[in-house]
């Protein structure tokens, strides 16, 4: 028989994390929010207004990017329902070389398209596919973006709006 050593993983070996760090918001009827971090109070910055909902993706964006590391969030609303997700710190703007222009060249842009959505969280980010870019959700659930032209494939006509926490799923036309 053989038998099994336990000898850590490589994955544990390059001290890859075990845990996320847990955020819990706690939303109440008028829109107010608590933000706890690992169970510890996550305060607002010095004299800015109180948690909203309307801070959600602000507060997430925030706490991911000074930890630098992806956190599993856990939403409950004033209602008893609840939303579990994992959010990743926003992506560093990567650095391309600029390649010696001789002479500048006018470009022609297309009119950005506008792309409209409802029923999704306020301040959750809401995925717009083709995954071209993200919106959030305003206080009553409304997602208004704007999309270049450029970065619809040609002849798509529909989009879907994918709710990040929420879950919402809506087929909506891009119109030009």
């Amino acid at each position: 028989m053989k038998r099994h050593s336990a000898k850590p993983t490589p994955q544990a070996a390059a001290g890859a994390p075990v845990r996320l760090p847990l955020v819990q918001m706690s939303v109440r009827p008028d829109g107010a929010m608590t933000v706890l971090l690992d169970g510890q109070v996550y305060e607002p910055p010095p004299y800015a207004p109180a948690w909203r909902r309307e801070a959600f993706s602000a507060v997430l964006e925030a706490i991911t990017t000074s930890l630098g590391t992806a956190v599993k969030v856990t939403v409950t609303e004033y209602d008893g329902a609840r939303f579990t997700d994992v959010v990743m710190p926003p992506r560093a703007p990567t650095a391309h070389p600029v390649a010696p222009v001789s002479d500048p060249v006018p470009v022609m842009q297309a009119p950005p398209v506008p792309v409209q959505g409802h029923g999704f969280l306020a301040g959750e980010d809401v995925a717009i596919a083709p995954i071209i870019g993200y919106g959030s959700a305003a206080p009553d659930g409304r997602v208004n973006a704007v999309v270049a032209q450029d970065q619809i494939p040609a002849n798509v006509q529909e989009m879907l709006l994918v709710g990040r926490v929420s879950g919402t799923m809506q087929l909506v036309r891009a119109t030009p």
